[in-house]
């Protein structure tokens, strides 16, 4: 009876431990293998936005510049110069072929511009062979018919660029002319080459996968897919695909999810689960097999230590229990330990407490000086006012204003009009500090004004617009900021008709890892941009020497009320 007694007792405690740990961890390890096929699931609908947005992102830029291309009075003038001249050979045409070379050359990703004229001649220029005159590609190449807005399309045909084979997409719109009624109009199409969207569509980790047109494919990693059936390529035993449509361009994009890793993971999950079902038992029956009764007034006596911890007491140490127990010594040394090291932090805490209280007086001291600031400026204000200097006393009320703005808070969100009653301020000031008349032009919708940014962000496109646009120039100076929607982003525009960018220092500004040197301002707006938005946030800008400068700033919308 005495021999069956500590077997039954072990069973007891085997069934008691084991079935608890055995059902949790079954439960656990069907709860990791749910969570990371929610996971792969998060992760291909993830994988799907970001591409959706680069590609987005993609097509706004080109379209961008097919919409300048088609807007540009200048380039308006001489097709209808050429289309009366009926001379494909004229000055008109060849001062038409360098703006698109221009064109071609700013851009990277641009491979070729065509305008079609209406009666069936072309003007074009080709980037891959640098040319106007002969190319062995676009000179083939046909715009579609436009009806309206503009016509995304994807060229299976590669072409052959020091045997590489390279694909284009085509997107094509009205040039912003006509002619009477029920005549064709000149249209404009921009070749971009295929790397730029499969870049967006394969990215790091997992994110892989087609462009589709129907079931064609317009983009691929591979480029020996471009062109076949994405049926004929789908193996749905190796990976798992997911679609979703492009409104900007009515491309599908196809993401490609292996699921090998996710078959691999459940076969590691239901061999880990064997391995705890022997583990456990082992360490239970241990476990069982070497209670014995010492334990339990050696536990007690610890709880009793630990009690008197827990109501602050931490003179506590435990006693030796080493004869009694032999193994309890490494417990009594990290139980001291463990009460060494809480007193230890409750005295940091304390310390804490203290360091906190004097930080906050220096804190309070130290908003002394811009309080000083503010009343020194408002006492000079009203001695302006009594000597009827109107003029400085408007100065220092602006200067006031822009002090408050741009000191209180300087990461908090502002309302775009906020920022540009702020911005106001600030070039009436730079006006009277540089003796100019800078003109500041907002074309902004009145429903988009109460859309949030970060505060400053303009400020230094619009300090360097009065610190270099107009040097040296005659005329007008305007500067003109306008605000609209694109793609779930909003898109601000900073324009100057100024003396414009040479070529290589609008390089530099468009390169995100070029060294800005004494452009510190803008390198620090691109930084404040990724801490802000990631990269969901892009800039980049466009000159014509001795005509323009447009910056173009692309950031997250932000719709919640302004308190």
């Amino acid at each position: 009876m005495r021999k069956k007694m500590p077997l039954r007792l072990l069973f007891v405690f085997l069934s008691v431990a084991l079935i608890p740990v055995l059902f949790f961890s079954a439960a656990m390890q069907l709860y990791t293998v749910k969570i990371e096929k929610k996971d792969m699931e998060k992760r291909v609908e993830g994988n799907l936005n970001t591409s959706n947005q680069g590609l987005e992102m993609v097509f706004e830029k080109y379209t961008t510049i097919l919409y300048d291309l088609c807007t540009d009075k200048e380039i308006l003038n001489m097709v209808e110069r050429i289309e009366a001249a009926g001379d494909e050979e004229d000055e008109n045409t060849r001062m038409l072929q360098y703006r698109l070379e221009a064109i071609c050359s700013r851009y990277e990703g641009l491979e070729g511009i065509m305008i079609s004229l209406t009666d069936g001649g072309a003007v074009f220029y080709d980037s891959l062979s640098s040319s106007s005159v002969s190319s062995p590609w676009i000179e083939r190449q046909e715009i579609p018919e436009v009806k309206k807005g503009n016509v995304y399309r994807g060229i299976s045909e590669p072409v052959i660029d020091n045997e590489k084979r390279v694909y284009m997409f085509q997107i094509a719109g009205h040039l912003e002319q006509s002619g009477s009624e029920g005549e064709s109009r000149a249209a404009a199409a921009v070749y971009i080459n295929e790397e730029q969207i499969c870049k967006v569509l394969n990215g790091s980790g997992y994110r892989q996968g087609y462009l589709l047109d129907g079931e064609r494919i317009l983009s691929s990693a591979s480029k020996a897919d471009i062109g076949r059936n994405c049926g004929e390529l789908m193996n749905l035993e190796e990976n798992h695909y997911a679609c979703i449509l492009n409104n900007i361009s009515g491309f599908t994009i196809c993401n490609i999810q292996p699921v090998k890793a996710y078959k691999d993971l459940l076969q590691i999950q239901y061999l880990i689960l064997g391995i705890i079902v022997l583990v456990s038992v082992f360490v239970v029956s241990i476990m069982a097999y070497l209670i014995k009764k010492p334990y339990q007034k050696v536990v007690n006596d610890y709880v009793d230590a630990m009690n008197r911890v827990g109501r602050g007491d931490f003179t506590i140490q435990a006693t030796e229990k080493t004869r009694i127990i032999p193994d309890m010594g490494r417990i009594e040394k990290e139980f001291n330990r463990m009460v060494l090291y809480i007193r230890r932090q409750v005295e940091l805490g304390e310390q804490a407490s203290e360091e906190q209280k004097r930080i906050q007086a220096n804190t309070l001291e130290a908003q002394i000086a811009p309080h000083f600031l503010y009343n020194a400026l408002d006492m000079i204000n009203w001695k302006a006012i009594e000597n009827e200097q109107y003029e400085i006393s408007e100065m220092l009320g602006m200067l006031g204003d822009i002090l408050r703005y741009s000191v209180k808070n300087i990461d908090d969100m502002t309302t775009l009009r906020m920022e540009f009653q702020w911005l106001e301020h600030y070039v009436w000031l730079g006006n009277v500090e540089l003796s100019r008349k800078t003109k500041l032009k907002l074309q902004v919708p009145e429903e988009l004004m109460e859309l949030q940014i970060h505060k400053l962000l303009l400020q230094p496109f619009i300090e360097n617009a009065l610190k270099y646009a107009f040097l040296n120039k005659g005329g007008d100076d305007i500067l003109m900021v306008g605000v609209g929607l694109a793609g779930g982003q909003i898109h601000i525009t900073i324009e100057d008709n100024g003396r414009g960018i040479d070529e290589g220092l609008l390089r530099k500004l468009n390169d995100e890892t070029a060294d800005m040197g004494e452009h510190v301002g803008i390198s620090n707006v691109r930084k404040r941009l990724k801490l802000y938005y990631g990269e969901d946030a892009v800039v980049y800008f466009e000159s014509l020497l001795d005509s323009y400068t447009r910056i173009h700033l692309f950031i997250p919308c932000e719709t919640a009320a302004w308190p």
